[in-house]
């Protein structure tokens, strides 16, 4: 498993939210699996979860990412890190 972790503040939450569930079949598309919505204030952690690494980068590549975060308000370069899954509990 390969998380895109992506961190960026946005001018508007729920304008980003907006073009984020837009932006929903680009990341079906490259076999995302599961996503989830971190939120302080404007601040926003996006955990993208696909299956592997090269679908990762397939969907990082997509022209869409870049234009949904124009049209979502990201302010400035968003933080990505790339991480590999090495274990999860649910408690």
């Amino acid at each position: 498993m390969t998380t895109i972790a992506v961190r960026h503040t946005v001018a508007d939450f729920d304008t980003w939210k907006d073009a984020f569930d837009g932006n929903a079949d680009a990341r079906r598309l490259h076999g995302a699996v599961s996503h989830r919505v971190l939120r302080d204030g404007n601040d926003v952690i996006v955990l993208l979860d696909f299956s592997d690494l090269t679908s990762a980068q397939g969907f990082a590549a997509d022209p869409s990412l870049q234009s949904a975060m124009e049209k979502g308000g990201v302010q400035g370069a968003p933080n990505i890190t790339w991480c590999s899954d090495v274990e999860q509990v649910r408690y």
